[in-house]
């Protein structure tokens, strides 16, 4: 069966009779899934149901619906020729995702050169001028608050993303010096972010602020094989990196899984992502999936966690997502 567009908002009334989310508990649960039964552009409303498999399929064939509970947006801004929101989905006061999603046309007219936006920038030699290509570091970059709902009802530490476009990649070479995206989800209150000044240390960091980056959480808060690289990086923190990843031992860097720090504790979460890969997602050459994260033996403050890290292309939005999804709820130790 093939539901034809125009049937969906006759047969909006009948999903939301058959499969609203008051009568859901009536039925059995095992075959029903969460929906977000979408309209078209012309009626974008969206309605979180329940239904079975084989109708969200025939759904997603002919609207903008799409898989799991309707997100709630947050803050939305340019990327290239289109936009980026932070999103979230929830179920009740359960996270399901935490995520970034971009149009399709968001991967088209980046800037390239200059490769940073020229927002972190120190006068090294002291000639009252900054080069863009030595004396500034970070790459283009958008900080995205995460819902007021979410924010407010969900007991989670995360509360915005910070998307880093670096169109010539970046350390070590030979390894991330492909073009991608950062997408930092912070536990870090953004006005504490912001105090990580510019200065002569590595990275171009502030050598006070740069020894603060350098104090580690306890062994038992961080995640197995994950090592200080020395990246320490103003209005952002230190980037520990797993080197048992495959784009260390001889494969192309695609996509792999980032833990920042600051000042002794575990700072954001960051996927990050290579432009060839959601390029690849979208004209489907590779392949929507999700990614396991290391984790830790202990977490810092109590609250919903994810396990793994997720990258799709929406073919019927055309729209690609980075997200946080498996989440458990953690106590702290």
């Amino acid at each position: 069966m093939r539901i034809r567009l125009p049937a969906v908002g006759a047969l909006l009334i009948l999903l939301l009779a058959a499969f609203a989310v008051p009568s859901a508990s009536a039925r059995p649960q095992h075959d029903l899934e969460w929906f977000c039964l979408a309209g078209g552009r012309t009626s974008p409303g969206e309605h979180t149901i329940r239904v079975p498999e084989w109708l969200a399929d025939e759904l997603i064939k002919s609207t903008r619906s799409y898989r799991g509970p309707c997100a709630e947006y947050g803050e939305s801004a340019r990327l290239g020729a289109g936009e980026q929101t932070a999103y979230t989905q929830t179920v009740g006061t359960r996270p399901v995702a935490v995520g970034w999603r971009v149009s399709d046309a968001g991967l088209e007219g980046l800037p390239y050169d200059p490769p940073n936006a020229g927002l972190w920038c120190y006068d090294k030699n002291a000639d009252q001028t900054t080069d863009r290509m030595t004396e500034c570091t970070g790459g283009y970059e958008t900080a995205l608050q995460l819902g007021p709902q979410f924010r407010r009802t969900v007991d989670s530490p995360f509360e915005y993303l910070l998307n880093n476009w670096n169109p010539m990649g970046h350390m070590p070479p030979h390894v991330y010096d492909l073009p991608h995206f950062d997408v930092h989800f912070y536990l870090q209150p953004e006005s504490e972010r912001f105090k990580i000044r510019t200065g002569p240390c590595p990275a171009l960091v502030n050598c006070e602020d740069y020894r603060l980056g350098k104090k580690l959480p306890a062994s038992r808060y961080l995640a197995p094989d994950y090592q200080d690289m020395d990246a320490v990086e103003p209005a952002m923190g230190n980037h520990l990196i797993d080197p048992t990843g495959p784009e260390f031992n001889g494969e192309r860097f695609t996509h792999t899984f980032i833990y920042g720090v600051w000042n002794r504790e575990v700072s954001y979460f960051e996927p990050m992502i290579t432009h060839e890969w959601l390029s690849g997602l979208r004209d489907g050459t590779e392949s929507s999936g999700c990614f396991p994260m290391k984790l830790p033996q202990a977490w810092q403050e109590s609250g919903w966690y994810p396990t793994r890290y997720c990258t799709r292309h929406l073919d019927n939005r055309a729209e690609l997502t980075v997200s946080m999804e498996g989440f458990v709820y953690r106590h702290a130790a």
